[in-house]
């Protein structure tokens, strides 16, 4: 699902931000990517969605080679990735059906489809009874489950999570994690770049660990820390 070869990326004025880093995600994989601040794990991120482009090395997400792809196949690239981000970004002047409903639109989803869909994923994140809700008018927990819902209403292939527990309570971010846990399980591939310690050295997953923009560690069945 995603390759990384030799995938360095330089920040002007010469701040490595990644070093040389390889990997190789098959589909269907659950990865945590880990490090402290300024190790390079937002940079990943955004490099796969090819906001970025690598000073360095080879990107392949889904086939693709990103380095060959043209800026107007980019679209269809972010279409086949769904995305979670710790401030949630969701539409202050919409409701939580209107939010997931927008990301259809913007794809060119027909009014049955979106009709039939957004409901469907609102349960799905356990939102039913909040389908008319404003997101002030959510809890944090709840707000990002609606992130999650737009995320994942057309089911993409690899679903990239950037901290996104970083602004929930502990219980919150549980149940945060079981339904990601829960979207991994039909077949979707998750990366999730994370600080939360806890979370990782619970659930045991594949880990990648970046110190200083290098990849320090691969363990498939990771704690945060090296044991």
């Amino acid at each position: 699902m995603i390759v990384f070869e030799n995938v360095s990326k330089i920040y002007e004025p010469n701040v490595a931000a990644l070093r040389h880093v390889t990997f190789v995600i098959e589909k269907g994989e659950f990865v945590f990517v880990v490090g402290p601040s300024g190790s390079g794990k937002s940079t990943i991120v955004r490099l796969l969605l090819k906001e970025l482009e690598p000073t360095g090395g080879r990107i392949i997400v889904g086939g693709r080679d990103l380095g060959r792809l043209r800026r107007s196949r980019v679209p269809r690239l972010r279409r086949n990735i769904g995305c979670v981000f710790q401030d949630f970004k969701l539409l202050t002047n919409r409701t939580a059906a209107e939010n997931v409903a927008y990301a259809l639109k913007v794809q060119g989803e027909n009014r049955n489809e979106i009709r039939k869909k957004v409901p469907e994923v609102l349960n799905m994140v356990g939102l039913s009874a909040k389908m008319d809700s404003y997101p002030d008018e959510l809890s944090g927990g709840e707000q990002q489950r609606v992130s999650i819902a737009r995320a994942f209403v057309n089911h993409p292939p690899l679903l990239v999570c950037d901290e996104p527990t970083g602004n929930l309570d502990p219980d919150t971010s549980v149940g945060i994690m079981q339904l990601l846990y829960r979207i991994n399980r039909a077949g979707t591939t998750v990366l999730m770049a994370t600080h939360d310690r806890e979370m990782v050295d619970k659930m045991r997953r594949r880990v990648l660990a970046l110190e200083d923009g290098a990849l320090a560690r691969d363990e498939r069945r990771g704690g945060y820390a090296s044991e």
